[in-house]
């Protein structure tokens, strides 16, 4: 499990440098460095011919500029490699190879940018602390890296979270770490969400930018 990771996470690195090297090739980069995160909307590639390079460079540079773009486009894969992990609590799953919910948000999100100029600051905080580390975000905003939470009790009190890897046909995929499970990808709308899942949601959450840093040496 962790050689797929260490080679999941070369492919990433290999793609984003190309990627920057592309575009510095193909067009000219802006002479101001973005100085802080921005949240800016999801990157969509034209695929109409007719586009060519002169798009995919305008794609390349936004990326350089947007972390949320960066967790957009390789959250999905990073997730992959954690599913069939086993649960255990408090662990970290690029150390063990098992991990409990927080854990695994962590990991998927910090290891998403790895070979962007951008960093993952919290490192190994509760599902409430994550809560409070994002703003929430409706169905209609959400998309791959986004994080959803789980709350039970009277209050409410969130105890679980994943994070989103695709929204398609109107349905939320997520990975997570159950303690029944362990590390698995459920789709609202399934028996799973309908039997338990469905019946804790509490809310959609998106990270806010100061979780993030962005490297001094970019």
């Amino acid at each position: 499990m962790k050689e797929k990771l260490i080679l999941l996470i070369v492919l990433i690195l290999v793609c984003a440098v190309s990627g920057q090297s592309f575009a510095s090739k193909s067009s000219s980069a802006p002479k101001n460095a973005v100085s802080a995160v921005s949240e800016e909307q999801p990157i969509k590639l034209q695929t109409e011919s007719g586009q060519g390079d002169q798009q995919q460079s305008g794609f390349f540079k936004k990326m350089q500029k947007n972390v949320f773009s960066y967790l957009q486009q390789n959250v999905p894969f990073i997730s992959t490699v954690y599913i069939g992990m086993g649960y255990r609590s408090s662990s970290n799953p690029d150390t063990t190879g098992e991990s409990d919910c927080s854990n695994l948000v962590n990991a998927i999100t910090r290891n998403s940018l790895i070979g962007t100029d951008y960093e993952f600051v919290p490192d190994g905080i509760s599902s409430r602390d994550l809560r409070d580390n994002c703003h929430k975000v409706s169905y209609n905003e959400l998309r791959p890296g986004d994080l959803i939470f789980f709350a039970k009790g009277r209050k409410h009190r969130i105890y679980h979270v994943g994070v989103i890897t695709k929204v398609l046909f109107g349905a939320v995929h997520f990975v997570h770490a159950s303690s029944g499970s362990g590390v698995v990808e459920t789709v609202s709308g399934s028996e799973t969400w309908h039997h338990y899942w469905g019946k804790k949601f509490h809310s959609f959450g998106r990270w806010k930018p100061e979780v993030f840093v962005k490297k001094s040496n970019t």
